[in-house]
């Protein structure tokens, strides 16, 4: 797996090559000055887009603690999303981030079950996006040409892809991780506790699907308005790019290069799949090459920032919490020697490990 996947990077990296000594770099950066405000005002629409995604992982969980604040959680959010931008981990990684940044206040097993839910609901809701978007926009490809039944095709593998997802959480995916691992003997993984946290993860998960229909419904909701706010992030693109733009194109190009996305998701910081699937589909409907791989470098600016922000947000909790941990480990130490203190010891020294 590794092989391919840097097998795809490099094939990225020369794509990108190829491209900027085709066009040149100075017109890509000719592009970014005239877009100029236009690009922070993308990057403050994102915000829209992040907490919608927030909330849609919020409606999953039941029993809300009252003291885990929401930017809590939306900070755990983009660290997680910041994490899957970077790494090949099929979006796996990210979620299990997202459960470890808020443990202190949400139980691991109930946060991993839900980021499991969430990340389903996150499939729909893109489905659901996708499915509007090309009913509107579709028209605008004759159903002779290729590019159509590539399009058909792709979302038939989104539709897999989120079929055979929830087929997975229906298999108790946690239980048969943890038995893998300790089979692999990773870590201190073969305990009882982190055994028992795995089954309660999937028996949160088997309740929520079999009580929780209503709360699904609103957390795939959630994240289509999410989804809703790219084609009006390309409108604004091609209009600062003084390129003529009209909803169905704008809907065309973000459904698109979704499937390509969706398609291409091993890949990490969706390398090609941003800037030459842009190029791809506007190419197609008429416009420059480069004004698609303009639009797509953009998004990637914008992306990047919110990167940052995320892994900005990882570094702040780490810190906090090695500082609450070092805190705990001297009051400790003051009593050591009593049983009590040597358990505590113990907690603490899991926590870190995590």
């Amino acid at each position: 797996m590794r092989r391919v996947e840097t097998f795809l990077i490099v094939i990225a990296i020369a794509f990108y090559v190829w491209f900027l000594a085709h066009y040149g770099p100075g017109q890509v950066l000719g592009y970014v000055r005239l877009v100029g405000w236009g690009l922070a005002l993308t990057i403050a629409l994102e915000t829209v887009s992040r907490v919608a995604n927030t909330l849609g992982w919020r409606v999953t969980i039941e029993d809300y603690p009252p003291r885990l604040g929401f930017s809590e959680l939306f900070a755990a959010r983009i660290g997680g999303e910041a994490i899957d931008y970077v790494t090949p981990s099929a979006q796996l990684g990210g979620q299990f981030v997202m459960a470890v940044e808020v443990r202190d206040k949400l139980p691991m097993p109930i946060g991993l079950a839900t980021v499991i839910v969430a990340s389903l609901a996150e499939a729909v809701g893109q489905i659901v996006f996708i499915s509007i978007a090309l009913v509107i926009s579709l028209r605008l490809i004759p159903i002779a040409a290729d590019l159509y039944w590539s399009i058909v095709s792709g979302f038939l593998l989104a539709v897999a892809l989120a079929a055979g997802f929830f087929f997975i959480q229906m298999k108790r995916p946690f239980s048969y991780l943890w038995r893998a691992a300790a089979k692999l003997d990773i870590g201190r993984i073969n305990t009882d506790e982190i055994r028992e946290s795995a089954d309660e993860a999937d028996a949160v998960l088997i309740d929520f699907y079999a009580r929780h229909r209503v709360r699904l419904i609103l957390s795939c909701l959630c994240y289509a308005a999410a989804w809703s706010m790219g084609p009006l992030e390309i409108f604004i693109l091609l209009r600062m790019l003084h390129q003529p733009a009209t909803l169905q194109v704008a809907l065309l190009v973000e459904a698109v290069g979704l499937l390509i996305e969706r398609a291409t998701f091993l890949i990490p910081a969706k390398l090609v799949s941003q800037e030459g699937g842009k190029a791809l589909i506007l190419g197609m409907l008429g416009y420059p090459p480069g004004i698609g791989f303009a639009v797509g470098f953009l998004r990637r600016i914008k992306e990047m920032v919110w990167v940052l922000l995320g892994l900005l947000s990882l570094m702040i909790h780490r810190t906090i919490t090695q500082s609450h941990a070092d805190s705990e480990r001297r009051a400790i130490g003051a009593g050591a020697g009593s049983p009590d203190s040597a358990m505590k010891m113990q907690r603490v020294q899991g926590e870190q490990s995590l």
